[in-house]
């Protein structure tokens, strides 16, 4: 359970690409909903903290529960927050780029647009590797790509996309966003939870 989780969760956290876009600070709510094979039970949110440099992706599911990735752009470091029957862990996960999507999709922009939680999106076709057909997605250029829940190498912030994913295809749109001031506590490490590598957590969790 726990390797399905972070196979799905890591995706989501920054990938650490730097456009020309100026720093963005507020908050992005995407909902997602698993359409192939057509599961309306399995239900998913995105909930995105960002603060010029800093980020953080809480990930609400249906399917796998809540999860949290704390990034530092500049770093290129993230962390990684999970709770299970043998504790709360804070796991370095280091660079992310390395388990971003866009290294198994290439894109190709098209004509079409449409207004998506009241933003002007344009429309981008994404062509996945191990996939036959393009799926539609729409993107803004007015923020950098970075701060989104995947998809970074585009040329702007996803509002709408699909997610391949070991347990099928899933759709996410944006439904809020909130450009205001951000708590710096929200980007630090709860005390309760312990600071472990990667290979440390697969460790602690295989011991009986």
């Amino acid at each position: 359970m726990i390797f399905t989780l972070l196979r799905f969760v890591l995706p989501t956290c920054f990938c650490f690409s730097f456009l020309a876009q100026k720093p963005f600070t507020g908050e992005l709510l995407y909902a997602g909903v698993k359409v192939t094979p057509k599961d309306s039970n399995a239900v998913e949110k995105i909930l995105i903290y960002a603060k010029d440099s800093l980020g953080k992706v809480i990930h609400f599911s249906t399917v796998l529960g809540k999860q949290e990735c704390i990034n530092n752009l500049p770093r290129n470091k993230s962390i990684l927050l999970v709770e299970t029957t043998k504790g709360k862990f804070a796991i370095k996960t280091g660079n992310q780029s390395d388990t971003d999507t866009s290294l198994t999709y290439r894109y190709k922009k098209t004509m079409g647009s449409k207004k998506i939680a009241g933003i002007r999106a344009k429309k981008i076709q994404v062509f996945f590797n191990n996939l036959d057909k393009p799926f539609p997605f729409y993107y803004t250029k007015k923020i950098d790509a970075k701060y989104g829940p995947s998809f970074h190498r585009l040329p702007g912030l996803v509002l709408s996309y699909y997610q391949p994913t070991d347990q099928g295809i899933y759709f996410y749109e944006l439904k809020e966003l909130n450009k205001k001031e951000v708590p710096l506590s929200l980007f630090s490490v709860p005390s309760e939870y312990k600071r472990v590598t990667l290979e440390e957590f697969f460790e602690l969790i295989s011991q009986p």
